[in-house]
């Protein structure tokens, strides 16, 4: 079988590999669709935080967005059928910590993380899952919603540790994939007014039609959700966040930023952290099996797994009428 090997800072190649043997506890997954994202190029050019702390290590396989077909299952697997469509989690906990008891599984010490952290991802055309980590997807969800549920997942979350917005205006800072799909999450489900900001007009464009706006000049906001990841736009979300408002931050930049506490003290103003997608998933597949949520918008671009060169170089250009480009590592 074919897969893609990252094998140091900017080397990687698709490699011929023997064919996974699924545990008993796992399923074998034959990829249909797998997203590409920031982590990805992250990772390719050595600048991926779990590489620099020494959390990670390659080689590897990457890809955590992702979509497929059940071909194989271990001996003790149940709940699943050969033919199944399945997605699967990113973070994956040992299961017995105090992390994993409290459902905070995202955060155990001995997590694994799909294509990025002691697990190889879905660019190849075979891979063995957890079983526990997978969820079946109906038949009737599109292939370029179904790889996207992931990131919708992670949006999703994101956009519940904001709290009650119902009838509340939420400022989106960045407007990427996640922060699309947090002000899908917010103007179609969460019952809030949106506006946001990002350097890409594109990716403004792309919002128009769920209602959003951009910010008045002068306006702050009680509500902040920052996606965008670099220290100017966490800047820029601290900026428009007023008195007793809440700021929650999903966007890793890779370098420090200038945080002024006693502002955050006087103003009365929370910041919190979100990653990952812990205890959402099966709320998040009901969005989109019922068309609620469309992550398949921001699709632009399908490549074969040989072609993974292009479809890099269509990522890393970010050029006009680039959306989301994703991998066909297999056809069936």
């Amino acid at each position: 079988m074919k897969r893609l090997v990252i094998t140091g800072a900017d080397r990687y190649e698709v490699r011929d590999s023997a064919p996974p043997e699924p545990a008993d506890d796992e399923i074998l997954i034959a990829p249909l669709r797998v997203g590409i994202c920031a982590t990805d190029l992250e990772l390719i050019d050595g600048s991926m935080v779990y590489l620099r702390n020494g959390l990670t290590s390659l080689p590897l396989t990457p890809g955590h967005e992702w979509v497929g077909r059940v071909v194989g299952l271990g001996s003790s697997v149940r709940g699943f059928s050969l033919g199944n469509r399945v997605v699967g989690e990113c973070s994956i906990g040992c299961g017995s910590c105090s992390q994993c008891a409290i459902g905070s599984y995202h955060l155990c010490p001995r997590r694994r993380e799909t294509g990025i952290l002691g697990l190889d991802g879905a660019l190849t055309e075979l891979m063995a899952f957890p079983a526990r980590a997978a969820h079946i997807v109906s038949e009737a969800v599109a292939l370029e919603d179904a790889a996207l549920v992931e990131p919708t997942a992670i949006a999703y979350r994101a956009v519940g540790r904001l709290g009650d917005v119902r009838g509340r205006v939420v400022l989106i800072v960045g407007a990427g994939t996640v922060g699309y799909l947090a002000s899908a999450v917010l103007s179609l489900v969460g019952g809030a007014e949106v506006a946001a900001v990002d350097v890409r007009e594109a990716n403004l464009e792309r919002l128009r039609p769920l209602g959003v706006r951009q910010p008045r000049a002068d306006e702050v906001f009680d509500f902040v959700l920052e996606a965008a990841g670099s220290p100017t736009s966490s800047s820029y979300a601290i900026g428009r966040l007023g008195p007793g408002g809440r700021l929650v931050t999903l966007g890793l930049s890779g370098t420090s930023t200038e945080l002024r506490l006693d502002d955050v003290v006087i103003n009365d103003q929370e910041i919190l952290g979100a990653i990952g997608s812990p205890g959402v998933w099966d709320e998040v597949i009901s969005l989109v099996e019922s068309g609620t949520i469309r992550p398949s918008v921001l699709v632009t671009n399908t490549l074969e797994l040989e072609r993974f060169d292009e479809a890099i170089e269509l990522v890393s250009r970010r050029e006009h009428g680039t959306g989301k480009v994703l991998i066909a590592p297999n056809v069936i």
